[in-house]
């Protein structure tokens, strides 16, 4: 596979970031980023408006990140194309936080991940999407309501089954 094939390139949009952002918390909106995928199609976290969506933070050096991107992959099989009450679809972001895209691409080839929104810049933990969110640690994740507000953050597999269950 190409090495541009699978690289996202991230770009934050106009968002009017300072150079610390607060801590994110229950109850606040995640803040809309862009990045262009492999179709060269720019993709924005705000087009998915009206979605479940869990944005989440790993890096393939990351034991701990990378074992919880894989407990994820039963409940985004159960839940990709279920139709909500008051959401269209549930959607999974993966930023990573790795400087060496070639060793992000293997991750992915072995990890083989069924959802296609992967990103990462290359910066590490310099990258804007981190700064944006005030990220302090591995693994980290934000699950958005349809509205883009966070309605829980850090949350396992068994946690994420049981809040999607019953939406």
């Amino acid at each position: 596979m190409k090495k541009l094939s699978l690289l996202l390139v991230l770009i934050v949009g106009t968002l009017g970031l300072k150079a610390q952002s607060p801590n994110l918390n229950i109850g606040d909106s995640f803040p809309n980023f862009s990045y262009q995928g492999q179709f060269t199609k720019k993709y924005q976290l705000s087009e998915l408006k009206g979605s479940y969506v869990l944005v989440q933070y790993w890096a393939s050096w990351n034991t701990e990140s990378r074992a919880m991107q894989l407990d994820f992959i039963d409940v985004y099989a159960r839940y990709r194309d279920r139709k909500f009450k008051k959401a269209r679809k549930f959607y999974v972001i993966s930023i990573s936080l790795d400087e060496e895209l070639h060793t992000w691409e293997i991750a992915l080839k072995k990890d083989n991940l069924p959802w296609k929104s992967h990103a990462c810049d290359g910066l590490g933990w310099k990258s804007p999407l981190v700064s944006m969110v005030n990220l302090e640690q591995l693994p980290t994740n934000f699950l958005l309501d349809p509205n883009g507000r966070i309605i829980a953050k850090n949350i396992k597999k068994d946690e994420l089954d049981e809040i999607l269950k019953p939406l």
